[in-house]
């Protein structure tokens, strides 16, 4: 497998909006309505309502209080607005991201091929890091929040050494788009098959990130 074949571009608008949003998602399913509702209240004043995340949330929103028409009339927008701005699918927590994981150890596929990569930059300017992601990653590859500032990226069908180029990949357009942001700190694991588990997986390649930036190497793997 080539490193051609494992990138593609899929641009995408995504920031603290996003996961601002993200946020909101996980208060509406905890059933905690009305701090989403504030959560969402704070990002309209700071950032507008014409963006596809936002109109989505509300949409959600407005369904779990059993608001059907209002929730149609705000996917709707979330539609148009998605179309007009080329927005892919919105961020997934980094809870999701695990449950997946462990939802494909279940299946116990034996010629399960996946990397993990945990991505930080200390100076990104805020929401650089995912749109240069979304710019990058396949349909099939799952982009989500990390702890803190960072983002994971899942690889399907990736083995490690493939898992090195596409990092080194990430860390050249970095540095072509943000020049002055600062280094691209990387953790990058592999699926090590059965006995491995998504929890396992998850912990490897934050604790390789971890020493990414502790040790100032723009890669280290787990």
């Amino acid at each position: 497998m080539t490193v051609d074949k494992v990138l593609r571009s899929s641009p995408g608008t995504l920031g603290d909006l996003e996961q601002g949003c993200a946020e909101a998602r996980r208060l509406i399913l905890d059933g905690q309505l009305d701090a989403a509702r504030s959560r969402l209240d704070e990002l309209r004043k700071t950032h507008g309502d014409d963006h596809a995340p936002m109109q989505e949330t509300f949409s959600a929103l407005a369904e779990a209080h059993g608001d059907y028409n209002v929730a149609l009339a705000h996917f709707k927008r979330f539609h148009v607005l998605a179309i007009e701005s080329g927005a892919s699918s919105p961020l997934a927590s980094r809870d999701q991201l695990l449950a997946r994981l462990v939802e494909r150890q279940q299946q116990n596929s034996p010629d399960m091929a996946w990397c993990l990569v945990a991505l930080g930059a200390a100076r990104a300017p805020a929401g650089a890091l995912p749109h240069m992601l979304r710019q990058q990653c396949r349909a099939q590859d799952v982009l989500a929040l990390g702890q803190g500032e960072a983002m994971l990226m899942l690889l399907h069908d990736v083995d490690l050494p493939t898992g090195r180029k596409v990092c080194e990949r990430f860390r050249a357009v970095w540095m072509q788009q943000q020049p002055t942001a600062g280094p691209l700190s990387m953790g990058l694991t592999a699926w090590r098959g059965p006995g491995d588990t998504g929890s396992g997986l998850l912990g490897r390649a934050e604790q390789a990130l971890a020493r990414s930036q502790r040790e100032g190497a723009p890669l280290r793997t787990g």
